[in-house]
């Protein structure tokens, strides 16, 4: 029996993976008994962050469901298993689809490329879609899919909650190769997402590696050491690869759990540095840092060559950061109350902040354009922008 901590809706799921059958249980993960909550720190800029427009998916969820955004177009899916496309400029609506009928509960997130679109269920199912809705193919894997697949032409990649990593057939969705890594007893759910770099998948594990695969034939070409498991408890030893590996031509860097944020050689796999940092939305990566913001609310930019501190601010002040992205000049990080908090990436100045309830995401911040998406637990999706 497996379990995996849910730190999105403070709930542990032990999942009996022989029999499909889930429970879960009550757990105060980050409630406000286990650690003290300050006043937000001041806003010394003038900036703000607010709404572009927003796009209903139908009906409120819980789930960890990312969109993606392709060629000028959003592509976002609800659990049920509606895909909207909506333009990524005005938020206006080019496509509304439904998955076909006994495929399950989508799981996974949306995936989209130049002609397709990528879902996976919770009954180990893919679906490819083209881009009027039509199913191009679909095919089983071998447990539920916890996060966007990852398309190139060689391959769909795809990730599942036993922790096997599968490639289809881009065309057929043929199965091409599988890796199946043996999960711990305790996991991060849905944690890590898979990206494609120079024709290789990197793929962050429940055991604190990052895998840089050919997605071609499945050869692992290095795997390198993002965090070491710590402690005499399950819960202790937790060290998962958390949100997107973020690279640039040189140098690919990630962040885990109870662990560290590190950058390695994109080709070699060779450790470039490594800080010290328990992060669960990831790294960040521009033209000259990178950010992480660690579980107490803390946000750091690192140098992106030597790894040293640029700065540091305390933006949540102990509130739990649900996503982060790039906004403008803007490191942006929302928390759980759905607040997005704007912190200048120059300086670290805390520069505004905006939103709220109505914002609040399982699921965190994707890129887009100037600004980002955020997919609510309202059921809405969101462009954001600072002005």
């Amino acid at each position: 029996m497996k379990a995996s901590v849910n730190l999105w809706t403070q709930r542990v799921c032990f999942v009996a993976v022989t029999f499909s059958l889930t429970a879960c249980s009550s757990f105060s993960w980050f409630s406000s008994s286990d650690k003290k909550i300050l006043p937000l720190p001041a806003v010394t800029g003038s900036a703000s962050v607010s709404a572009q427009w927003q796009s209903a998916l139908g009906g409120k969820q819980t789930s960890s469901l990312i969109p993606a955004v392709a060629n000028g177009k959003v592509f976002a899916a609800h659990p049920g298993g509606a895909i909207v496309v909506l333009d990524e400029k005005s938020g206006a609506s080019i496509g509304r689809f439904q998955i076909p009928a006994g495929k399950g509960q989508v799981s996974g997130g949306v995936a989209a490329s130049a002609d397709m679109i990528v879902v996976g269920t919770n009954k180990a199912e893919v679906i490819a879609l083209d881009l009027n809705g039509g199913v191009l193919w679909t095919s089983k894997v071998s447990s539920e899919v916890i996060a966007p697949a990852a398309i190139s032409d060689a391959a769909v990649i795809v990730l599942g909650g036993d922790g096997s990593i599968s490639a289809l057939d881009p065309k057929t969705g043929t199965r091409k190769w599988t890796i199946q890594r043996v999960l711990p007893a305790l996991t991060v759910r849905s944690s890590a997402v898979p990206v494609t770099v120079r024709g290789a998948v990197f793929v962050g594990t429940a055991q604190g590696k990052l895998l840089a695969i050919d997605t071609a034939n499945g050869s692992i070409g290095w795997e390198a050491t993002v965090a070491t498991p710590k402690g005499a408890s399950e819960l202790e030893r937790l060290v998962d690869v958390v949100g997107r590996a973020a690279a640039d031509g040189e140098r690919i860097c990630a962040a885990a759990f109870q662990g560290r944020v590190a950058c390695f050689d994109v080709v070699r796999g060779s450790l470039l540095w490594s800080r010290d940092a328990s992060s669960l939305t990831g790294a960040l990566l521009d033209n000259k840092y990178v950010y992480i913001i660690d579980e107490k609310g803390v946000a750091f930019a690192f140098d992106k060559i030597t790894g040293g501190t640029v700065w540091k601010q305390d933006v949540l002040a102990g509130r739990r950061a649900t996503g982060t992205a790039l906004i403008g000049d803007n490191l942006a990080v929302q928390d759980s109350d759905g607040t997005v908090h704007l912190v200048e990436r120059a300086s670290g100045r805390i520069a505004g902040r905006g939103l709220g309830e109505a914002f609040t995401s399982d699921v965190g911040m994707v890129a887009s354009g100037d600004g980002a998406l955020i997919q609510t637990r309202s059921g809405q999706l969101a462009s954001v922008a600072a002005r």
